[in-house]
């Protein structure tokens, strides 16, 4: 439920920061930031669910109908990385030598792999993010608001092959295939793409 509420919290502010046309400031960000995505949240979107009535009715008036379409599909795949992961991966590229360039973040959620770059690698780096899913694509342009942040999925950007320096981030697993015709021959499961 807290963390149902915290999504909520982020969503309402989101949507103040669009109507007003301005950018988060600090303290919103940190608001911003508790977003986690619905992955374990199935509940929230069952109006027959008694146990999150509350909450299915408050989020039901909140998002539009495509946004509510993206938010419960994405209850299976949308799980974000620990903080402590992605700080892990990054000390692994900067014990590789890797000191910035141009950086993606693909399937970004909210943009944890940002989030947690130390000072010195951002400072360096270009930051590229994609994500899917609008209103959680359009919270980390909150977050990250220097990013080049798509909303997409990956093979609807436009990206020159060979373009990023380094690709970090926790992409979705599954068996299934994305439509890309550029990569379609290699006949990839989502996670390997």
């Amino acid at each position: 439920k807290e963390r149902c509420a915290n999504n909520i919290a982020a969503i309402k502010l989101l949507k103040e920061l669009e109507a007003s046309g301005r950018t988060a400031s600090a303290d919103e960000q940190e608001i911003l930031a508790k977003y986690v995505g619905w992955g374990g949240l199935s509940g929230v979107f069952d109006e027959h669910d008694s146990a999150w009535n509350k909450e299915y009715h408050e989020l039901k008036g909140l998002l539009t109908e495509e946004e509510y379409r993206s938010a419960r599909s994405s209850t299976l795949t949308s799980y974000y990385t620990p903080p402590i992961v992605a700080k892990a991966l990054h000390s692994a590229l900067e014990r590789m030598g890797f000191a910035g360039g141009n950086v993606l973040e693909p399937a970004m959620g909210i943009g944890h792999f940002f989030g947690t770059m130390p000072d010195s690698m951002r400072k360096n780096s270009r930051l590229y993010g994609v994500e899917l899913d609008s209103l959680t694509g359009r919270i980390a342009k909150q977050l990250y608001q220097s990013a080049a942040v798509s909303l997409c999925g990956y093979e609807d950007t436009d990206y020159p092959d060979n373009f990023f320096d380094a690709a970090i981030g926790n992409v979705p697993f599954g068996q299934y295939k994305v439509a890309d015709r550029r990569y379609a021959k290699l006949n990839y499961s989502i996670h390997d793409y």
